[in-house]
């Protein structure tokens, strides 16, 4: 009890509330800056996702309308996969062979640049 006394004496304790509440204003203010970045890289990644979605069902059934073409045109399912699956697996060794490029780093490397100033 002294202690409560002497600090509501030197005003302290007025001090001490005044400081517990301007750091919940302050949690706050970050809460809610917080929220408003995470709302906006959101609304910057939804549209992306949906393109990335888009896209890949555009190979996928692109693929498969190719393969089955190819089917048709060689008369054997294994050919006409089998060439779909072979264009790509070059793919793929294109891309395996291309990853530790310079040109290929600089190019990722400029877009993610790019995508962080726009923010």
């Amino acid at each position: 009890m002294k202690k409560s006394k002497l600090l509501g004496l030197l005003g302290l304790d007025k001090i001490i509330e005044s400081l517990q509440k301007l750091l919940e204003v302050r949690i706050a203010m970050i809460r809610t800056e917080i929220e408003e970045k995470v709302a906006e890289k959101l609304a910057k990644i939804l549209p992306l996702l949906l393109v990335v979605a888009s896209l890949t069902l555009l190979i996928l059934f692109g693929s498969l309308t190719l393969a089955f073409y190819l089917t048709e045109i060689m008369e054997s399912y294994v050919y006409g996969f089998g060439i779909v699956s072979l264009g790509y697996l070059l793919l793929t060794i294109v891309f395996i062979l291309l990853k530790d490029s310079k040109f290929m780093k600089k190019v990722f490397s400029d877009s993610i640049n790019k995508s962080t100033k726009e923010d």
